[in-house]
Order: structure tokens, then C-alpha cells, then sequence
């Protein structure tokens, strides 16, 4: 069929199921932007920075579980979203970034024409699993749909593939493809039916899940084999929800930072790890000593990274644990729930001491969770995730995301208007600092054009207190750079036509969201919160 590069491209998004991406029109990528207007199956979302693109794309395939697709210009376009797909690769998010480039004839030629860019393509190569320049017509369909598979095959990786203005532009008969079924591992059976074996004779089992429990949509699997083992469920913060949190066996995020929970954790007879590297984050810098390992993940290069494991599975999480619980049938398990119980209760006992050594910060997790519905999509960043990912109580699976490994401030705007367009019924709250909040505030425009209506709750301490606290542990009174210039963030949204609601006190916060959530429109709540660290 003749098409040009640009409609190849989206019509081999949509074969691959592709119904919605964001992005920003560029002289150099017109071709897709006019295959886009006459294909009403994909709903193009148009952002303010192409930073802000990548996080939505981001938001939206950590939500939805399929490819969040995102594009951008040529130059400048495109690296000024080399920091999203950095944070879709260290959370490892199914990302593609689909950019334009020069002519054919100019690409690196260093001739002065305009978002020239030496090397454009090889800028992506740290932080995708594929990055390529398609330079031939009949190239363009197949390597979309190689991508989308590939992205979405094994552990999710984001991808990056550019095409010149000319190809773009080209018109031929081209064949769409379609992209494969991704690659699901299957774990071996012998070394399932073993770790059934040593979780069987176990006492005082304890589970770790992590953010590969919600790429794979494990979460149905992983509660069958904690309540066959009655063994509790500990969280890393990108798990959150991986188990209800008012689950009897759920201890959630609050471990980390607390010596009884980490003791109790390293005091079981054996831990079961599914989807989560054992990185930095969660064991306080590979100081946390762990108990005998089993460890599960679709990545053969996570295993044995951080920590030696017993038991090493390979394989997909949903597909593993289904056969581990079917070998634990056949086989019995043997703790009786004490050991459970045990775990919930200095969980909660956690939560007792935090409220009341910190009635503050905790005023407003619990001020959070008050007002929204029990699936209510949050997302974080800045100071603030540090305590929603110890004590927010998450109920729902793919419901709290936030930037814990890559550490990128102003994801939690564009990655709520990517959650809000997957899961529209839903409410979706973006809390984070006032400092963070800057870095992508132009995203109120997107949102509001969208019909995204998400609540933005800004911390305000009128700027970086993360770093006025490393500043005052380590300089004294030296306190430099820290400090702020803000606007009114509540007049701010309302010159973008969203609701603004300037509050005097945390304890407004419950009323105002709620107020926010009715009027069902974007809105932005200007809190004034000063915190420190939630850990000991």
C-alpha cells in the first residue's frame, strides 16, 4: 500500500494496539504529526516540553501496563528527553521515544543547518535496550513493531529508534507490520519445584515484591503463594500494591528505615525475592543482612548482583509464581501465620510511633488517604515520596509510581496525566515539592487540553529542603542555593485556567482534596509543608 515513513510508522502503532501518544509536533517530524490527524484510533496528546512528554508516556505504561509512546523533533527535541527515558530505564518502564532527524544527506555532516546533532542516535544508547537510526523506507514498519515487542519482552526496557526528515517524507508501497507477542520466560520447573521444597519446610517465611510483580501483573499469583505460606509481604517502594495493604499479610513499604522490621526480615528462615534487583534503596546499601535467598526475576543479570541466592529462578513473575504455588499445593506448606501476625503488628506499631513522634507529615499521608477512593492512582516525587513510600497504604496494583532508583524531580505532573489518560474513571493526585513541582509546571496546560484532571498537591517549603538538611549535616549554618523564589501556585493554576487552592495549614489538606476531586477538573493545591526524613 503506498504511505509515506510518517504513516508507516503510525500504522504500525496501531496494529500493535497502540491508542494513545504524546509528544510535540517539530519541523522535522510533520510526516507522523499528519498521520496522526487522519488516524482518530490514536489519541495524540500534545505536551509543553519533551521532558514532560517521556514522563507521561512513562505514567501512562506504568498504569496501563502497555507501550507508553512518545515523540519528539530532531536535536534539542529529542535530548531534551534523555532524562525520561533515563527514569524509564532504571524503573524499568516499557518506553518508546520515536524522534525525527535530519536529512539523510546532512546527518552528521556538520554543515550548521538547524537541530544538527552529531551522533543523535548513539545519545540514547545508556539508557535503552534499543536505540537505532532507520534510514530506508521499507525499514520503518518492521523496526516499530520490533521495538514495541522488544520493549515489552523479557524485563521492560524503553526504546529509541530515529528516522530522517526525507524518510519520513517518502512515499512507497509498504507492507505494516505487526508486532510479535512478547517474549514471556518460562522458569525452570526443577528449580520451582526446589524453591516449593525449602518454602515448604519453612517456619518464618518472609516475601519481598517489587516493581517486577507489576510489570509482569503478577499480583493474583504473588497473594496465592503468600497466603499458601502464610508468609508476610514486604514492599521496595516501586512495589507498593503489589499486596492490598490492609492485608493481613502485607507489612507494605514501612521496613525500610526501621531496625525491628529490617531485624525481623533478616531473622526468617528464608526470603523469597520476586522482581526487585536488591538495589541500594531497599536494603540501606547492601547493609541489610537477608536470610537464605531464593530469588525470582525475569533479568538473569539482576540475580546474584547484589546478593547470592540460594535458589536462582529465571523467569516471567506471573508465570513463575503460578507454577510455584501449584509444586507448594503438591507439597504443603508449613507455617502456621503466628510469624504473620507478628510482622503486622510491629507494622502498625510503626505507624503508632511515626504519628505520633511526626503528626505532621503523618497528618497529611493520612489526610491523603482520606480522601481518595480505595484505587486511586498517586504519584510522587521530591522529599515527600520518602514518606508515602513507608506509610501511604496502597490497595490497588499500578497505582503509586515513583522515581525511586533514577531520583528524577518534576515526574509527578506528567506522570498523573499519563495515569489519568489510561485510567480516566479514576482519580489521579500528584504530590510533590514546590522546587520539583517548577521543573514541569508548563505540564497544567497538557493536562487541562486533555481533559486529564489530576490534583497537584505542592509541598511548599520554598525550596530544596532535601538539601538544606545534607547541607546543615555536613556545612552547619552553611546554607547555600537552597532557598526559593516561588510563585503563588494557587494563582499560578488559575492563569492556566485549573482550580487554585492556597491552604494556611496541613490539617486543610483532606477538605481542599476533596473539594479538588469534586469539581472534576485540574486543580492545584498550594500546601505549606516543611519535612524532614522519615527513617531513624
Amino acid at each position: 500500500m503506498q504511505m509515506s515513513g510518517g504513516q508507516a510508522i503510525v500504522e504500525t502503532l496501531r496494529a500493535g494496539g497502540v491508542d494513545t501518544v504524546f509528544g510535540i509536533p517539530g519541523v522535522h517530524n510533520l510526516a507522523i504529526y499528519d498521520a496522526l490527524s487522519r488516524t482518530p484510533e490514536i489519541t495524540h496528546i500534545v505536551c509543553r516540553h519533551e521532558q514532560g512528554a517521556g514522563f507521561a508516556a512513562d505514567g501512562y505504561a506504568r498504569t496501563s501496563g502497555k507501550p507508553g509512546v512518545f515523540i519528539t523533533t530532531t536535536g534539542p527535541g529529542a535530548t531534551n528527553a534523555f532524562t525520561a527515558l533515563g527514569e524509564a530505564w532504571s524503573e524499568s518502564s516499557p518506553v518508546l521515544h520515536l524522534a525525527s532527524q535530519l536529512a539523510t544527506n546532512l546527518i552528521d555532516a556538520e554543515r550548521g543547518v538547524v537541530h544538527e546533532l552529531v551522533d543523535q542516535t548513539g545519545t540514547f544508547r545508556n539508557v535503552t535496550r534499543i536505540n537505532k537510526s532507520v534510514r530506508e523506507l521499507a525499514r520503518v514498519s518492521p523496526a516499530v513493531a520490533e521495538a514495541l515487542t522488544a520493549i515489552q519482552s523479557g524485563r521492560p526496557r524503553p526504546a529509541y529508534l530515529d528516522f530522517p526528515e526525507d524518510i519520513l517524507n517518502a512515499v512507497d508501497d509498504v507492507t505494516v507490520c505487526s508486532p510479535a507477542a512478547p517474549e514471556i520466560p518460562e522458569p525452570d520447573p526443577a528449580l520451582v519445584r526446589r524453591a516449593a521444597e525449602r518454602l515448604g519446610r519453612a517456619r518464618r517465611p518472609v516475601i519481598l515484591a517489587g516493581a517486577g510483580v507489576h510489570r509482569s501483573g503478577a499480583w493474583v499469583e504473588l497473594l496465592r503463594v503468600a497466603e499458601a505460606l502464610q508468609a508476610p509481604v514486604f514492599e521496595t517502594a516501586p512495589g507498593r500494591g503489589a499486596i492490598p495493604n490492609d492485608h493481613p499479610l502485607s507489612v507494605g513499604g514501612r521496613w525500610t528505615g526501621d531496625p525491628r522490621l529490617s531485624r525481623f526480615l533478616s531473622d526468617s528462615d528464608v526470603l523469597l525475592a520476586v522482581g526487585t534487583r536488591l538495589g541500594g534503596g531497599s536494603t540501606a546499601n547492601w547493609t541489610l543482612e537477608l536470610p537464605p535467598l531464593i530469588h525470582l526475576d525475569v533479568d538473569p543479570d539482576v540475580i546474584n548482583l547484589n546478593y547470592p541466592a540460594d535458589v536462582a529462578i529465571v523467569g516471567d513473575a506471573r508465570v513463575s509464581l503460578g507454577q510455584l504455588y501449584e509444586s507448594l499445593m503438591d507439597g504443603g506448606a508449613r507455617s502456621d501465620g503466628q510469624w504473620a501476625a507478628t510482622a503486622r503488628g510491629l507494622a502498625e506499631q510503626v505507624d503508632a510511633e511515626m504519628r505520633a513522634a511526626h503528626p505532621i507529615a503523618m497528618g497529611v499521608i493520612d489526610s491523603l488517604r482520606a480522601a481518595l477512593d480505595r484505587d486511586a492512582i498517586v504519584t510522587n516525587d521530591s522529599l515527600i515520596q520518602y514518606w508515602t513510600a513507608r506509610h501511604f497504604p496502597v490497595y490497588t496494583p499500578r497505582s503509586y509510581h515513583i522515581p525511586w532508583i533514577y531520583g528524577t524531580l518534576g515526574t509527578a505532573l506528567p506522570f498523573a496525566i499519563g495515569a489519568a489518560v489510561a485510567a480516566p474513571d479514576r482519580q489521579v493526585v500528584a504530590i510533590g515539592g514546590d522546587g520539583a513541582f517548577m521543573f514541569t509546571c508548563g505540564e497544567l496546560a497538557t493536562a487541562i487540553q486533555a481533559g486529564a484532571n489530576v490534583v497537584c498537591v505542592v509541598c511548599n517549603d520554598q525550596g530544596y529542603n532535601a538539601m538544606r538538611r545534607y547541607q546543615r549535616l555536613r556545612y552547619g549554618d552553611r546554607i547555600f542555593a537552597s532557598d526559593l523564589v516561588t510563585p503563588d501556585f494557587a494563582a499560578l493554576a488559575e492563569s492556566f485556567g485549573a482550580l487554585g487552592i492556597r491552604l494556611q495549614a496541613p490539617d486543610e489538606l483532606e477538605a481542599a482534596l476533596r473539594t479538588a476531586l469534586a469539581a472534576k477538573r485540574v486543580a492545584v493545591i498550594d500546601l505549606p509543608l516543611s519535612l524532614d526524613l522519615p527513617w531513624r
